[in-house]
């Protein structure tokens, strides 16, 4: 079954208000914020219905993958202001599809926090960018937690001792249950930063550490979108 990336919420303005801020560019980014344009493939857009406080759509294909996705967005008066829908669906079911889902699943979640309160106060949040850090390697979420899926050679993961598959349980001595949790670590840390390391392997508990890498995207490194990687370019073991 493809990913899917559904999130309903009230914000306590008009609707009105509420569409100013997914119609108008400014506005827009007050709480999206805009991407480093550097070592990021140009996104190709479509615009779909565009029903004012109502609905927006749109079709976005990312460099590097196969297809479109289609986002939709809809306004509903309400009696505590306005509740917004956004659907994201039409993701592939590769595993690039998967590790591009779920990425910017997050993203979005974050933006979203940022979306209300600047909504709610006019304050820009700004939480979602930028990370300071990473780990050198792409990974997923599991049932059990988050395994890894890729290590590019010379980062962080490989220096530390990781190998695909392998299940992160603690980093910096901080539990790791949910992709998030990276996240937090990779912009609380800065490059270069030794960190402690604890994973399972083969039902073994493993320990290591090392210097954390520098943030990938935009270094040629990856393509430009998040979650994706050049299989050339890493180690599968």
């Amino acid at each position: 079954m493809s990913p899917k990336y559904e999130r309903v919420f009230v914000v306590a303005v008009p609707v009105a208000r509420a569409w100013a801020a997914f119609a108008d560019p400014e506005q827009r980014e007050a709480w999206m914020g805009a991407l480093p344009s550097e070592g990021f493939e140009p996104i190709e857009l479509k615009p779909g219905v565009i029903e004012p406080h109502r609905r927006l759509t749109w079709s976005q294909r990312q460099s590097g993958l196969e297809g479109w996705y289609e986002t939709a967005v809809t306004f509903e008066e309400v009696s505590a202001g306005t509740r917004i829908t956004i659907v994201r669906s039409g993701f592939g079911d590769s595993e690039d599809w998967r590790h591009y889902s779920e990425n910017t699943g997050r993203g979005w979640d974050e933006s979203i926090a940022d979306l209300i309160l600047y909504l709610e106060t006019g304050l820009r949040g700004s939480r979602h960018l930028p990370f300071r850090s990473s780990l050198g390697a792409t990974m997923l979420e599991s049932p059990v937690g988050v395994r890894v899926t890729h290590i590019v050679p010379g980062g962080y993961a490989a220096t530390a001792g990781m190998r695909a598959g392998d299940l992160i349980l603690r980093l910096n001595g901080a539990a790791i249950v949910h992709g998030s949790d990276v996240c937090v670590l990779m912009k609380e840390h800065a490059e270069g930063e030794v960190i402690e390391a604890e994973w399972v392997r083969d039902a073994k508990l493993l320990h290591g550490r090392a210097p954390l890498s520098g943030w990938l995207f935009g270094r040629g490194t990856h393509v430009g979108f998040p979650g994706a990687y050049p299989k050339a370019a890493l180690a599968e073991s």
